[in-house]
């Protein structure tokens, strides 16, 4: 293929299923021998963008798709379209080497000159110990195998563009290490689109990162320049906290079909920082103000300045303190936070904090009252995210404090985390690693969970 021709374009190229847009104002342009890395939040239409591509959802008749596709500068057809990896159970019970050839136009080769060519295939892939295994089924072969045999299976086909969705999942380091590896060698001879959850991973192997959320693009950029400062704030977020919180437009198939692209372009490498702000402005649609992410501030005083304690989630915007007064005079303990930045305390006590003590320091506060090892409820979680989030992008830094600071007050930092992107697993190990007594029930680990789940389910 020439390498002047993109291996896919697509022109405003959008997906729903019945009357539920899932991909809308798509423009992308992967280049040949590119390697690039889609990810995203969950939800954000990563898979089905692939399997849109691919033509596995072609038979459903609830789907439906708009806009322009080129593949290898010929428009989508049935059979002229990239080539996505795909396990299944015809795949694993088949041998390595009927695996291997099965899309090869091999014409009337005999055995010999198939076990040949797999074995000089598989030294070029960097995978020699798989010619001791021609005969054996994928299925008996360890999981990394099984993936490279399935990874490989598609190369034979001779795509300009294979697809991959999350091909190190679920693999120690090792074993990913070694699917990384083949991804760069046939990143060499044509283009590779994966999906990854793994920042780390992503900037190992690709060329080019496209994050997707809400349904469109939020930021197309080089991978090193994505990882080293997205430009867009749901980049930003997504780089900082492993996620970002864009919903999706509520429109109609119809209202998609006209919308113009929304994704912002790519940066060019002589950007100046006036020009990637005013880019980054179309990276999340106006009316999603709440859905900006609060980033930590660029210089902030350190926590061992607070009172005992104190400890930064966001540092320079967020924090988690125990009670003020409950170890030191009241008055030290609001001097020492108002000495960190904090201009409003998030009260979780029963009891309300001294009023006169707060106006005395200029000091305020919110209070939500949670009863000891308890944990407020999703709706009011729902509510203190919002104020919270409200009071930071109006510029104060917040201090959650219950009594000791632990169990309620590690319960609404894990929350806030969960509010920005992130799974409840995942926040309440991040709220952990900062101190290990954060969230102290069952209770208030269940509420995560509710509270995830209803994000999600008020996304779609």
């Amino acid at each position: 293929m020439s390498q002047q021709i993109p291996a896919l374009e697509t022109d405003n190229w959008g997906v729903a299923y019945g009357d539920k847009v899932i991909l809308s104002a798509l423009n992308l342009q992967m280049a040949p021998r590119t390697i690039t890395a889609l990810m995203g939040p969950v939800g954000g239409g990563k898979s089905s963008l692939l399997r849109s591509l691919a033509g596995v959802n072609d038979e459903n008749p609830r789907f439906r798709q708009w806009g322009g596709v080129r593949y290898a500068g010929h428009p989508l057809t049935e059979t002229h379209r990239p080539r996505m990896v795909r396990q299944h159970a015809r795949l694993m019970l088949a041998s390595v080497q009927d695996s291997l050839t099965e899309f090869r136009r091999a014409g009337s080769q005999s055995a010999r000159e198939r076990s040949v060519w797999c074995s000089d295939f598989l030294d070029g892939m960097g995978f020699s110990e798989l010619k001791a295994e021609l005969a054996t089924p994928a299925v008996e072969l360890p999981a990394v195998q099984q993936r490279a045999i399935a990874i490989l299976r598609e190369v034979a086909a001779d795509p300009a563009l294979l697809m991959v969705d999350e091909p190190t999942a679920d693999l120690d380091e090792y074993d990913a290490y070694l699917l990384l590896e083949l991804l760069k060698r046939i990143g060499q001879e044509r283009a590779i689109l994966f999906v990854t959850h793994n920042q780390r991973h992503a900037a190992t192997v690709a060329d080019r990162v496209l994050l997707l959320a809400g349904g469109t693009v939020q930021e197309s950029n080089a991978a090193e320049a994505f990882f080293a400062g997205p430009y867009s704030p749901a980049g930003q977020q997504f780089v900082r906290s492993g996620s970002c919180s864009v919903l999706a437009p509520e429109i109609t198939v119809e209202q998609a079909m006209q919308v113009e692209a929304v994704q912002a372009p790519p940066v060019p490498a002589a950007a100046t920082a006036e020009q990637a702000a005013r880019l980054s402005q179309r990276a999340v649609l106006p009316d999603l103000a709440l859905a900006n992410p609060v980033l930590a501030a660029e210089t902030f005083v350190p926590e061992s300045r607070g009172p005992r304690g104190f400890a930064w989630l966001v540092p320079g915007k967020l924090a988690g303190t125990p009670l003020p007064g409950v170890v030191n005079a009241i008055d030290i303990d609001l001097q020492a936070l108002k000495r960190c930045g904090v201009t409003v305390l998030i009260s979780l006590t029963e009891k309300d904090v001294d009023q006169a003590a707060l106006v005395r320091n200029g000091l305020r506060n919110v209070h939500l009252p949670v009863y000891d090892r308890e944990p407020p409820t999703v709706a009011q979680l729902q509510m203190l995210m919002l104020k919270m989030k409200r009071l930071l992008l109006g510029g104060e830094v917040l201090a959650v404090h219950c009594l000791a600071g632990l169990g309620r007050t590690g319960t609404v930092l894990a929350a806030w985390l969960v509010f920005e992107g992130i799974t409840a697993e995942e926040s309440l190990r991040r709220v952990r690693a900062i101190e290990s007594q954060f969230v102290q029930s069952q209770l208030q680990e269940n509420i995560l969970a509710a509270y995830e789940a209803m994000l999600l389910e008020k996304m779609g």
